[in-house]
C-alpha cells in the first residue's frame, strides 16, 4: 500500500470522526481541571485543613493521569501529517 492510499484512509477516518473523538484526551483533562478549580473554590469555602486540600488534588491530578491515559483519541490532522513525513522520509 503506497504512501498517498493509507493518507487518504486516514484522512477518510478523519472526516468521519465526531469532534468530540478528535480531543477526547482534551476534553478529559478539561473536566478535571476544573473539578481541580471547583475542589479549590469549595475548600476555601468550608474549614478544610490543609492537608486534606492537598490530598485531594493529588488525587484528582492522579485521575486526570489516568483519565487521559485510558481515554481514546481519534485520528487527528497532525498525526497524519507526521505519518507522511514519515513516509516521505522512509520512502
Amino acid at each position: 500500500m503506497d504512501t498517498d492510499s493509507v493518507a487518504g484512509i486516514l484522512r477518510a477516518k478523519l472526516a468521519d470522526q465526531p469532534l468530540v473523538k478528535r480531543y477526547a484526551n482534551t476534553a478529559t483533562a478539561a473536566v478535571m481541571a476544573v473539578v481541580a478549580v471547583l475542589w479549590m473554590v469549595l475548600s476555601v469555602g468550608v474549614d478544610v485543613p490543609s492537608g486534606v486540600t492537598t490530598g485531594v488534588l493529588v488525587l484528582i491530578s492522579v485521575a486526570t493521569a489516568v483519565g487521559v491515559k485510558f481515554t481514546p483519541n481519534g485520528v487527528t490532522a497532525r498525526q497524519i501529517d507526521e505519518i507522511e513525513k514519515f513516509a516521505e522520509r522512509r520512502g
